[in-house]
C-alpha cells in the first residue's frame, strides 16, 4: 500500500469518526450524559490521532489550514486552562474545559480534513437525513403521545411537545433549526440529482415539522428568521426570484396553518405573559436577574467555567426551585462565567468569523449572464450553513443549545466548514508543515486527544462505580461503590456528599452505639464535601443536622447560618433550617421556616422514595420533595408545642 492510498484511507476515517461523533450525540441525548459524551470523546480523539498521522505520511498535500478565527479560538482555550487553574471547584471547571478541549479538536479536524466539495456534501447528507430521523421521532412523540425518548422518562413539564432524541424540546428545536437552512438551499441552489432534491426536499418538511411540534417559541423566531434571510438572499438574486416566492409561500403557508390548527401551539402563545403558567417568560426574566447578580461579583473574569450552577443559589428569586444549571441564555452565561474577558474573545472569534464568511461570500457564488439559475454546492452550502448558524446564534439568546454537546458539535463542525472556504478567497492562511510545525502539531492535537482518551476511561470507570452503587441493595455495597468512585474522582464533592447522607440516614435507623459511629463518618464526609465545593449549601445544611444529632447544637448552628447564606430561598435548605430550630425547641422559628415551604402536592411522599434510599445529590424535584415532606411531618409537631407553650 502506497502513501497515497494510506493517506486516503486515514482520510475516509477521518471523516468516518466525525460523522459518527456527530450522529451518535445527537441520537443520545445530545450526549448531555457522561456515558454518551465519553464516546464522544473517544471518537474525536481518534479523529485527531488520524490527522497527525495524515500529516506525518504526506506533509505536502496536508497542509495546515490556520484562519484567524482559529488562532482566536487557541487564545480563547490559553484563557480556559487559566481559569480552570484559579477555579474554586475544580471537578466542574475540569468538565468544563474538556468540552471546550473536544469541540476545538473537532473545530480544526473538520476544518483541514473535510472541506473538500465531496465531503461536505456527504456530511450535510449525513446530517440532513439524521434530522429528518430524529424530527419523525419527535412528530411521532406528539401524534401517540409518548412520554419517554428511548428508554429514558421526559419530565412532566414536556407534555405534549416534540422533542425527538433529545429530552429537551428547546434543544431539539436548535438542532433542527441549524439543518433545516443548509437542507433548503442544497434544495434550490444546489447542483444535486433529481431523486436527491426529492429526498431533501421532503426532509426539509420534516426538518420544519419537527420544529413546529418542539413548541419551542424561541426556535419557531430563530428558525423563522434564518429562513427569511435564505428567501431574502434568493430573492435578491433575478434568476433565484421565482423559487424565493414559491419558497416564502409554502414555509409560512404551513406555519400559519400549524398555528391556526394547533391549540397547544396557540396556548403556548398566549401564555407568554400568563404568570403561573408553565410558558410564561417571566421565570426566565427572574433567572437573567440572578444571572446577572452573579456577574456582578466577579465582572472581568467571571465566576469560573461551569460555576454559574454554583453560585446561583445564592441569588435564587423564591419563585424559582427549580435547578436551571445554565442560564437559559449563553451569552449571559458566558458573560457570568468567563466575565467580561471571555465575552471579549468569544466576540473576537464571531468577529473574525462573519469577516471570513463576508470575504468568502463572493468567490463561493456561480454567476449568470441571463435569468436561468445558476446551482451551485458551493454556494448553496455558504447560504444555508451561514443561515443555520444564525438560527442558533438568535436562539441562544432564550436557551443554552450551545451547552448541549450534540448542538454545539454541530454549530461546530458547520463553522469549521464554512470557515474552510476563506481558501478560495486568499492563499495567505495555508502554513507548510515542515518539521518544526509537525512537531508542535503532534505535541498539541496528540496531547490534547491523549488526555481525552485518559479522561474518558477515569469517567467510565467512576461512572461504573456510581452505578453499581445505585443499584446496589444493601448498605455495605452502596457505600463501597460510592468509595471506589471517589478513589478514581477525588475532586468530585457530589460523590463524597452522597456518602455523607447515606451514612446520616444510616445513623437514623441505627441503634445508639452505631449511630454515633455512622453520623461521625456522615460528618467527615460531609466536610470533605463542603471542602470540594465551599458554595454546596446542602452539605452544610446535611453536616449541620449530623452535628445536631450528635449534640453539637452550637457547631451545627453555624453551619445551617452558612447553608441559609448561600441558599437562602431555596425549599429544602429553609426546611432543614426551620428543622435545626425544631431541635434547639425554637418552635416559632420554625414554624415560620416551614410556612416558607409550599405544601406538599401529594402528602403520602416519603424521604425515601429516591433510589434505595440514595439520595439524587443535586436533583432539585427530589429536594423539593424532601422539604415538602419535612413541613408535612414536622409542621403539625411544631404548631402543637407552640400550642401547648401557650
Amino acid at each position: 500500500m502506497n502513501r497515497k492510498t494510506l493517506d486516503r484511507f486515514f482520510e475516509w476515517g477521518i471523516v468516518g469518526l466525525v460523522l459518527a461523533a456527530l450522529v451518535f450525540s445527537a441520537l443520545a441525548t445530545g450526549a448531555v450524559r457522561p456515558p454518551e459524551f465519553i464516546v464522544v470523546e473517544l471518537l474525536v480523539a481518534a479523529a485527531g490521532i488520524l490527522w497527525i498521522a495524515r500529516i506525518w505520511l504526506d506533509p505536502v498535500s496536508n497542509r495546515l489550514l490556520f484562519p484567524p478565527f482559529g488562532a482566536c479560538l487557541l487564545l480563547f482555550l490559553a484563557y480556559a486552562l487559566f481559569h480552570y487553574l484559579r477555579a474554586d471547584i475544580e471537578y466542574t471547571a475540569r468538565t468544563e474545559v474538556l468540552r471546550l478541549l473536544v469541540y476545538a479538536l473537532l473545530f480544526f479536524v473538520a476544518l483541514n480534513n473535510l472541506h473538500k466539495s465531496e465531503w461536505t456534501q456527504l456530511a450535510l447528507y449525513v446530517l440532513v437525513f439524521t434530522g429528518a430521523v430524529i424530527a419523525i421521532y419527535g412528530i411521532v412523540q406528539v401524534i401517540a403521545e409518548l412520554d419517554h425518548v428511548w428508554h429514558f422518562d421526559r419530565p412532566e413539564q414536556y407534555t405534549g411537545r416534540g422533542s425527538g432524541t433529545f429530552i429537551n424540546p428547546n434543544h431539539f428545536a436548535g438542532f433542527l433549526g441549524m439543518l433545516l437552512p443548509v437542507c433548503l438551499a442544497a434544495v434550490l441552489t444546489g447542483r444535486v440529482s433529481q431523486p436527491m432534491r426529492i429526498l431533501l426536499s421532503y426532509s426539509s418538511l420534516l426538518l420544519l415539522g419537527g420544529v413546529g411540534v418542539s413548541m419551542s417559541r424561541g426556535g419557531w423566531i430563530s428558525t423563522s428568521l434564518a429562513l427569511v434571510a435564505v428567501i431574502g438572499v434568493l430573492g435578491w438574486r433575478r434568476q433565484f426570484r421565482l423559487r424565493s416566492i414559491l419558497l416564502s409561500c409554502v414555509v409560512f403557508g404551513l406555519i400559519g396553518a400549524f398555528l391556526l390548527k394547533s391549540d397547544f401551539a396557540q396556548d403556548r402563545l398566549r401564555n407568554v405573559n400568563q404568570p403561573g403558567t408553565s410558558g410564561h417568560v417571566g421565570s426566565r426574566a427572574e433567572l437573567w436577574g440572578a444571572a446577572v447578580e452573579v456577574w456582578q461579583e466577579e465582572k472581568l473574569l467571571g465566576v469560573g467555567p461551569g460555576h454559574f450552577d454554583h453560585r446561583f443559589p445564592e441569588h435564587r428569586p423564591e419563585r424559582l426551585q427549580s435547578r436551571p444549571v445554565r442560564v437559559h441564555n449563553d451569552y449571559l452565561n458566558t458573560l457570568v462565567d468567563w466575565g467580561l474577558v471571555g465575552m471579549l474573545l468569544v466576540g473576537l472569534m464571531l468577529g473574525t468569523m462573519v469577516s471570513g464568511i463576508i470575504k468568502s461570500w463572493k468567490y463561493s457564488q456561480r454567476t449568470s449572464s441571463d435569468l436561468s439559475a445558476k446551482t451551485s454546492n458551493r454556494s448553496a452550502f455558504v447560504l444555508g450553513s451561514t443561515a443555520g448558524l444564525g438560527s442558533i446564534a438568535l436562539h441562544s439568546f432564550v436557551d443554552f443549545n450551545l451547552h448541549i454537546p450534540s448542538n454545539a458539535m454541530l454549530a461546530t463542525t458547520l463553522a469549521a466548514l464554512l470557515t474552510a472556504y476563506i481558501r478560495f478567497a486568499t492563499e495567505r492562511y495555508w502554513v507548510a508543515v515542515r518539521i518544526p510545525v509537525r512537531l508542535l502539531l503532534t505535541v498539541l492535537v496528540c496531547g490534547v486527544s491523549g488526555l481525552l482518551v485518559q479522561q474518558a476511561i477515569q469517567q467510565a470507570q467512576e461512572h461504573a462505580r456510581l452505578e453499581a452503587s445505585r443499584s446496589a441493595e444493601s448498605f455495605p455495597n452502596q457505600v463501597e461503590g460510592l468509595r471506589n468512585a471517589l478513589k478514581i474522582e477525588p475532586t468530585n464533592f457530589e460523590t463524597a456528599g452522597m456518602l455523607g447522607e447515606i451514612h446520616r440516614r444510616r445513623a437514623m435507623e441505627s441503634s445508639r452505639t452505631t449511630r454515633k459511629v455512622e453520623l461521625k463518618k456522615a460528618a467527615a464526609w460531609l466536610k470533605e464535601a463542603i471542602t470540594l465545593n465551599r458554595y454546596d449549601a446542602y452539605s452544610h445544611a446535611r453536616l449541620g443536622m449530623a452535628l445536631d444529632e450528635l449534640g453539637q447544637a452550637d457547631k451545627a448552628g453555624e453551619y445551617f447560618a452558612e447553608a441559609e447564606k448561600l441558599d437562602p430561598n431555596g425549599y429544602l435548605t429553609v426546611a432543614n433550617v426551620g428543622w435545626h430550630k425544631m431541635h434547639i425547641e425554637e418552635y416559632a422559628e420554625a414554624k415560620r421556616y416551614f410556612e416558607r415551604v409550599s405544601p406538599p402536592d401529594d402528602p403520602k411522599t416519603t424521604e425515601n422514595e429516591s433510589e434505595n434510599g440514595l439520595v439524587a445529590y443535586r436533583s432539585e424535584k427530589i429536594a423539593q420533595d424532601l422539604a415538602r415532606h419535612i413541613r408535612a411531618v414536622y409542621l403539625p409537631y411544631i404548631e402543637e408545642q407552640i400550642r401547648d407553650g401557650e
